[in-house]
């Protein structure tokens, strides 16, 4: 017979020392975004349990751990798709009073500078903020402000959130995102408040502080149209942004740049426009997902990248996502045709457009410019091909 006195109760035997060390080591793993370093901690765990005998325990465990990368991926298109939940969420995230909704999540970027495509002259800009900020304390010892407050402007789809998650990769420190719905409240003097619950939140961290839809809390003061609340709020944001310490990196988005109060501008040290990708950003989407997702079909770049003009990057990435259904959808064997791709393009661009409208009759004529045969829109539209013809020239008096 074993007596244990009070002290003997609380020392715990060998095994429960080593699952509790293996369930901190799982935390600690998910919170720093290393996925092998989690898988290893979990396979230690499920060994030690079937090593003790407890086989269900340990089969449940590992058919529990599913992480397939090309699955995750696959499920969003979503900018925010690029980043994944950190554990650090088990942090009390601060709330809006009334609605009880958080009012930001916090997440770990997956992606850096190098999966994103920008022109030359940008991505020059946005490494010297990066220099920057891996100098912080550098600078601030010759008494010299780092760069730490950064405003993208542009179209949606541009890959404004896209590029902020790429920062804040680079820099290897995470993202406190800011979700709109629970920061603007209908409420008097709440948003104001719920927006130094979010600064005095991250004062103390080294993150990313990332407002996208920065212009629904920033706008002019001078408009008529707006009550004296957003005036508040908008004071509340500048004395906010002046108190912020340099360890913070904030980051905002917007796609009405012109409605921002102009004392906002000055807060920044350096705002960015990203427009419409070019040829060579276009190309380089196309590749990028080509030698990613579709390297086992033949299928004309140049085609893709030509159709592709004019488009956001989200909008070539959709375009990509739509093709790499279709082969998978359509069986297709090794060779993707120029028909196929004319047709997966007017799918996307004609979606909400009646096939009589002068819209759908716009977008042929695209085609037609960009190459593709009468013959071969024909056969995708069943219109005859001296309809088309006669249409098209109609078009091209337009265009003079």
């Amino acid at each position: 017979m074993i007596l244990f006195n009070s002290k003997n109760n609380s020392v715990p035997k060998r095994g429960v020392n080593m699952k509790s060390s293996l369930v901190v080591k799982l935390i600690e793993a998910h919170s720093s975004g290393s996925e092998d370093a989690f898988k290893n901690a979990l396979n230690i765990l499920a060994d030690d349990e079937e090593k003790k005998g407890n086989l269900n325990t340990s089969s449940s465990l590992r058919k529990a751990y599913v992480y397939d990368k090309k699955r995750s991926a696959a499920y969003s298109d979503s900018p925010l798709s690029e980043m994944s939940f950190s554990v650090q969420n088990a942090i009390p995230m601060p709330k809006d009073k009334d609605s009880t909704l958080e009012l930001l999540e916090i997440l770990t970027p997956k992606i850096t500078l190098s999966d994103v495509a920008l022109p030359e002259k940008t991505l020059q800009a946005v490494r010297q903020i990066v220099a920057e900020q891996k100098s912080v304390e550098k600078l601030i010892d010759r008494g010299i402000a780092p760069a730490n407050r950064l405003l993208f402007c542009g179209p949606p789809g541009c890959g404004k959130t896209l590029t902020a998650n790429a920062l804040a990769g680079e820099l290897k420190i995470p993202v406190a995102y800011v979700k709109l719905d629970g920061l603007v409240s209908s409420y008097l003097g709440q948003t104001g408040t719920n927006i130094r619950k979010i600064f005095d939140f991250v004062k103390n961290k080294r993150i990313m502080l990332f407002l996208d839809e920065f212009d629904a809390i920033a706008k002019k003061r001078d408009d008529s149209n707006e009550l004296g609340e957003l005036k508040r709020v908008v004071t509340t944001l500048l004395q906010n942004m002046d108190a912020m310490p340099s360890n913070v990196f904030l980051v905002a988005a917007t796609n009405h740049h012109h409605l921002l109060d102009p004392a906002i501008w000055r807060r920044f040290n350096s705002s960015i426009l990203l427009e419409l990708p070019n040829v060579e950003q276009r190309t380089q989407i196309i590749e990028r997902f080509y030698s990613e997702k579709l390297s086992e079909y033949d299928i004309d770049i140049k085609t893709l990248t030509i159709l592709s003009e004019g488009m956001s990057g989200a909008e070539v990435q959709s375009f990509m996502q739509s093709l790499a259904k279709y082969c998978v959808l359509e069986n297709v064997n090794k060779v993707v045709s120029q028909k196929e791709i004319a047709e997966i393009w007017l799918q996307q661009n004609t979606l909400f457009v009646s096939e009589n409208s002068d819209d759908f009759m716009k977008a042929l004529y695209k085609l037609k410019k960009n190459g593709i045969s009468l013959r071969t829109l024909e056969e995708i539209t069943s219109i005859p091909k001296s309809t088309l013809d006669y249409r098209f020239k109609k078009e091209e008096l337009n265009d003079e």
